[in-house]
């Protein structure tokens, strides 16, 4: 298996799009919130274009814009660069009747699916349509078939007993079947706009790919297993495509994958995938010279920053130009950083080739989250990880990517990135030809970075807003922290308008001639230089009382009042009815726990209770998996809140775990919270009773508001704004 692997490129995982001579346009004139009608027209798509790519779908009327949706997908922009630089003949149909006419010799019929009851039978269909030309119809969509005398081939409703059961039966039935390096996870919990990603369809029907949802975190056991078994029989190394199911955390989703030799592309809001991969040279290279070494001396009272927007793992930010910030006009008037997608060298070689013309000397391309695509490379097979670096390397090397955001997550341990020196050192010797790597999307100066190896790794620092006094925030850490030459990596919001915000405080540098701004090949090279001439000695920042005060101690005692609402929410939840606590868990922020800060999950508790109003809530076997989940991640909240406000700093939770016993086990009562730890280590096991979990929540809610009383805010004081930790 070994030697039949190490001649594998990366981008033959996808299948290779012929080069499109002309393109057929179509612009149905319905809402992209019309699910089920793009899911069968995106599928006939993708039937189509495996004959001849040609067809290019715009969803002409894109509808209300709603919360976690683009205001865009661009589809205008692409089609009109692509006739003027490529010169490819254009002609347009006039509806979807003449589109149906011109070629419905290329399907062999139809298959009903369930988008009310059992909605997995919706991704059934559209795994058959790549494997038997079966378009995938709901009932409110069959009239388009009967007019045209299409024939209905099979019915898929009533076929199963529920969601899970039809995911096991396709796992046995169709995945044998079908292109087993490719997985694409379509979610079925409508109408969250998780459902509504479905413009991936015409490249899995294209590529004869698996499509299911497979919830992947701890609280949905059954389906986490089947997950784990369909990957066991995959073709490896290969790739989970659009997005995650809406009851996970994206890091549970990349984390699974990761351990069986998958990456992610988030790949939602992606339309046309089959004719931007034939459109543009699949072999071009290209080139970001360094710069010379000589120019890039570090000054001793300097402080040196860049900014970063990382989303470029993502096909969607590469189709939305980068939530339209490539479009701003104030771009190229400032130094900054760009992630691209290295794979787009196959998947969208003329979006690549526009990003490379339009550029400006002020436009810095580095490698985005983990090199060829998203994942946390220390959790990648033993026999697989060094392939996955070196075809990384290659990709960086040929879309002209000097650097790199390396990124390992593991959310069932770890709060910030996983410390791995081994999975550092292997990424920093196989990718020594670029200046430096990044990591760390939650910004913080008590992160970890790696100084030392072949090229220094670094942790963001903090995060520059849309909206926000980000010059200021500088300035601020740069008071609290005397450390010079001081080097601040920040990484930018991936959000509509940056450019345009950032411009617009770019004259406040003028107030602070020792503020110089740097692309991300300068910035390392200028930190290789300061940590040459010693400079720079074991750690980035030196640790003030002003600093902990900012990052560590105000937030954690802000976070303790906000943690008791939360736990004692939770535990009066424990005892309503199983039917309205089961629905609870699904509507409210209960999971976003697992990534987020409190202060970012319950902003509101309006906002906090109807957060994922549109999800179905957990079955009864599902519900004790469910309430551990939620326990155990409010309980670490509190502990991180508890041991930050002494000014502590950990990551990992077994480390939280022991400075919150160390520092707090004179005040409180540890034991429940060491309890849960011990159940949330044996989860592989099984799970504690929902009284048992209950319990310990009674004992936790009681000891954290005795941690309220001796660690909480002071009388009469206010903060606010205290550093963002997520993008």
């Amino acid at each position: 298996f070994y030697m039949s692997i190490q001649g594998l490129k990366l981008t033959e995982i996808f299948p290779t799009i012929p080069k499109v001579k002309r393109l057929l346009v179509l612009r149905p004139n319905l809402a992209r919130q019309e699910t089920d009608f793009w899911i069968w027209l995106r599928a006939f798509q993708g039937l189509i274009n495996r004959k001849e790519p040609h067809l290019y779908l715009i969803c002409s009327s894109y509808g209300e814009k709603r919360s976690g949706e683009p205001s865009s997908l661009y589809e205008e922009h692409w089609l009109d660069y692509y006739v003027k630089r490529f010169l490819l003949p254009v002609e347009s149909l006039k509806d979807v009747d003449e589109l149906i006419d011109l070629y419905k010799r290329e399907i062999d019929g139809y298959v009903i699916y369930d988008n009310e009851k059992l909605i997995q039978t919706q991704n059934i269909a559209i795994t058959l349509a790549g494997l038997e030309r079966l378009l995938p119809i709901a009932p409110d969509q069959e009239h388009w078939m009967i007019k045209h005398g299409i024939p209905k081939r099979e019915d898929l409703r009533d076929k199963f007993n529920d969601n899970w059961d039809a995911a096991e039966w396709a796992i046995k039935n169709l995945w044998p079947l079908c292109n087993k390096k490719i997985y694409a996870n379509f979610c079925i919990h409508r109408p969250s706009w998780y459902s509504r990603c479905i413009e991936l369809v015409d490249y899995i029907v294209y590529s004869k790919a698996f499509a299911l949802d497979l919830p992947v975190s701890r609280v949905h056991r059954r389906t986490l297993k089947l997950y784990r078994r369909m990957l066991e029989s995959a073709d490896i190394p290969g790739v989970q495509m659009n997005w995650h199911c809406v009851w996970d955390q994206e890091k549970d989703y990349v984390v699974e994958g990761a351990r069986h030799g998958f990456f992610t592309l988030c790949s939602v809001y992606t339309p046309n995938l089959t004719i931007h991969g034939g459109i543009g040279d699949s072999d071009k290279s290209y080139t970001q010279s360094l710069p010379k070494k000589e120019t890039c001396i570090a000054k001793k009272e300097k402080i040196y920053v860049c900014l970063y927007m990382s989303d470029g793992d993502a096909t969607w930010a590469m189709n939305n130009l980068h939530s339209g910030n490539w479009l701003a006009p104030q771009r190229g008037s400032f130094k900054f950083n760009w992630g691209f997608l290295p794979l787009m060298v196959k998947l969208m070689p003329g979006m690549l080739q526009y990003y490379q013309e339009t550029r400006t000397d002020n436009d810095c391309f580095w490698g985005p989250s983990s090199g060829a695509g998203y994942t946390y490379s220390h959790l990648w097979p033993k026999d697989l990880v060094d392939l996955y670096l070196r075809e990384s390397r290659i990709l960086l090397n040929q879309s002209g990517q000097n650097g790199c955001n390396m990124v390992n997550w593991n959310l069932l341990e770890w709060w910030r990135e996983v410390e791995d020196l081994e999975a550092v050192r292997r990424e920093q010797k196989i990718l020594k030809d670029g200046p430096g790597l990044v990591c760390g999307l939650g910004g913080s100066p008590y992160a970890k970075s790696y100084l030392e190896g072949p090229i220094p790794k670094l942790h963001s620092v903090h995060i520059a807003r849309v909206g926000h006094d980000n010059i200021g925030d500088i300035v601020r850490f740069s008071k609290e922290c005397p450390t010079r030459p001081l080097f601040m990596f920040l990484f930018a919001q991936i959000a509509e308008g940056l450019v345009e915000h950032l411009a617009s405080e770019m004259n406040k540098l003028n107030e602070y001639p020792e503020i110089e701004l740097l692309t991300m090949d300068e910035f390392f090279l200028t930190l290789q230089d300061a940590l040459k001439r010693g400079l720079i000695k074991d750690e980035l920042y030196e640790k003030t009382e002003a600093l902990a005060e900012t990052w560590l101690k105000a937030p954690g005692r802000h976070r303790l009042p906000l943690c008791l609402r939360l736990i004692e929410e939770f535990v009066r939840i424990i005892r309503t009815d199983p039917i309205e606590r089961r629905r609870y868990l699904s509507e409210a922020g209960w999971t976003d726990l697992a990534s987020m800060e409190v202060e970012r999950v319950a902003i509101n508790r309006e906002g906090f209770l109807t957060r994922f109003k549109d999800r179905t809530p957990p079955s009864e076997e599902e519900e004790a998996d469910t309430l551990l989940y939620v326990a155990f991640y409010l309980a670490w909240a509190i502990i991180r809140a508890s041991i930050l406000s002494h000014g502590i700093y950990a990551n990992s939770k077994d480390q939280c775990l022991k400075e919150f016993k160390r520092i707090c086990g004179h005040l409180v009562d540890t034991s429940p919270f060491e309890k849960l730890f011990e159940a949330w280590d044996k989860w592989e096991e099984g799970v504690p009773s929902i009284e048992a979990i209950a319990s310990l929540c009674d004992a936790i809610a009681l000891q954290t508001r005795r941690l309220v009383e001796k660690l909480g805010p002071r009388k009469g004081e206010k903060f606010i704004d205290w550093p963002s930790p997520e993008i």
